[in-house]
């Protein structure tokens, strides 16, 4: 009798030289699979914003359980809502386990704590002092795939004040050595390296480059009537300024309903339509706050999108099972006039009094909508009896919260902190608004870990996980 086991690298063939690669299939998973209940590979994604966040009261969802709402920082989150728990109240206490270091710097002093549950060095450094979660599960998760981790992250460059290891969330440990993974920030040279020598080279593209251009000008297009519009707030009565925010609402669930339009539906592994050149990295001296501040802007709006599909098809392709992504480095100086649309200052500055609390929502919003698409795309790419996000976890963090005391609130803090976890592996249960006061950002990722297998209940100097996640 001719087995009937398939390779992971099985192909179709036609005419014309056409060639498709399979999705992952039961066949492919090798002698006594029935008995076995073998399943699809698993994935894991951590992603990280560096944006502090806020008041709560712009992401604090007023329903717990199914069927939260959405404040503005989540708006993006409307067509995954089932896909997505968001989960309040986390904090990084200033000093005992998972600490940020209380008096030392902040900023990039919560990257440890927050990726390798390990409390901040002395000096506030953001190089944490044990592997992040990503590498700790990438041997677990490895298998056949041709890359053990990947590593990204949308903004290229700093832009000012201090050096690149701001924008490393990925330390692997090797032998008594702690050893950074400098993520590739590059869509040219990140989409080389997942498809030079890949097969197939076909089997159609998920994105037109040219029709994604246009759909982001039209995005700019609705910022611009909503920067506008804002400019008439202090002129308006109370009913007229609620009457605006909700039509700013509505104006924003229809750009997420324009940029959903653009996801796959249905499409497996397939290599991308080329990128081409990056957009180029600029900066440039503004007199902000009476003095002069240095602000860069890359084209992170035509990055994200790229680097997005390029996650999907790393996962859909079996070409890596573990990915972090930094979106912007943390204390962020990000020129949000470019990116966003609203007067020139920078993700920094904007948690600073640079903004009001809704800006520094909207700007929150920018890095949950490309989480959320990413959400989307991996929802509808099928694989075996479901869809890949069935078979992930996907962590996305931010830098800080804000204590929000009477006074306006500290955004320095590790208080009022907010993640954002999806999938379904390991038994997680999306799709709810939970509060876990007590619980630190870490332990969403001692969740995440454990549902892709891993067996440790502890990470760094924490433990436990969020049962809740899980009902």
């Amino acid at each position: 009798m001719k087995s009937s086991l398939l390779s992971r690298r099985t192909l179709l063939t036609g005419s014309a030289g056409a060639v498709v690669a399979l999705p992952w299939l039961e066949a492919m998973a090798g002698k006594g699979a029935a008995a076995q209940a073998a399943t699809a590979p698993l994935r894991f994604m951590v992603g990280f914003g560096g944006v502090t966040c806020g008041g709560p009261s712009t992401f604090t969802p007023t329903t717990v359980g199914a069927g939260y709402d959405l404040k503005r920082a989540l708006m993006p989150l409307a067509n995954v809502k089932d896909d997505v728990t968001v989960v309040t109240g986390l904090a990084i206490p200033p000093s005992g386990a998972g600490s940020w270091g209380g008096g030392s710097i902040w900023h990039a002093s919560s990257i440890g704590p927050l990726l390798s549950g390990v409390s901040t060095p002395d000096n506030g450094s953001p190089r944490p002092k044990g592997p992040t979660a990503d590498q700790r599960v990438a041997d677990l998760l490895k298998g056949n795939a041709k890359f053990r981790s990947l590593e990204y992250r949308v903004q290229p460059q700093v832009y000012r004040e201090h050096n690149g290891t701001w924008g490393i969330i990925s330390y692997n440990q090797n032998g008594n050595t702690l050893q950074p993974n400098e993520p590739q920030s590059s869509p040219r040279i990140a989409y080389d390296a997942l498809f030079t020598g890949f097969t197939p080279p076909g089997g159609g593209t998920m994105v037109d480059p040219v029709a994604q251009q246009k759909l982001l000008r039209d995005r700019s297009v609705l910022d611009l009537v909503k920067q506008q519009a804002e400019t008439l707030i202090g002129r308006l009565s109370m009913p007229d300024k609620q009457r605006l925010q909700r039509h700013f609402e509505e104006i924003r669930t229809l750009e997420m309903q324009i940029a959903n339009s653009a996801q796959a539906s249905g499409v497996a592994c397939a290599q991308l339509a080329d990128p081409g050149a990056d957009p180029a990295t600029n900066t440039a001296t503004y007199d902000m706050f009476d003095m002069a501040r240095v602000v860069g802007y890359s084209g992170e709006n035509e990055r994200a999108p790229i680097m997005t599909n390029l996650m999907h098809m790393a996962f859909a392709c079996d070409q890596t099972r573990t990915i972090s992504m930094a979106y912007t480095f943390a204390q962020s100086f990000i020129d949000t006039q470019a990116l966003m649309g609203i007067h020139r200052t920078d993700l920094h500055e904007l948690g600073h009094g640079g903004g009001t609390d809704e800006e520094t929502a909207d700007c929150t919003a920018w890095h949950v909508k490309h989480f959320a698409e990413l959400v989307g795309l991996l929802k509808n790419t099928p694989e075996g009896n479901g869809t890949v996000l069935d078979n992930t976890a996907m962590v996305m963090l931010f830098e800080g919260g804000n204590e929000d005391p009477v006074n306006g609130g500290d955004p320095h803090s590790g208080q009022n902190m907010f993640a954002l976890i999806a999938g379904r592996a390991g038994g997680l249960k999306p799709g709810k608004h939970i509060i876990a006061n007590g619980k630190h950002p870490c332990n969403m990722l001692i969740s995440a870990m454990q549902a892709v297998g891993l067996q440790s209940d502890t990470h760094g100097e924490l433990t436990g996980k969020i049962p809740e996640l899980f009902a």
